[in-house]
């Protein structure tokens, strides 16, 4: 997770805080390699 804060000295009341959580894409790139691996290895020995 990966958080950013950007604070505002003269209006506090504008302070911004972002959020972005990254987990969820890390499972999908794990898995979209994984799959695109046992793909090649299916064709390779499929031949």
């Amino acid at each position: 997770m990966i958080k950013y804060r950007k604070q505002n000295p003269l209006e506090p009341e504008k302070d911004a805080e972002v959020t972005l959580n990254v987990t969820p894409l890390l499972f999908f790139v794990v898995g979209y390699l994984a799959v695109r691996a046992l793909i090649r290895t299916v064709r390779t020995y499929a031949d």
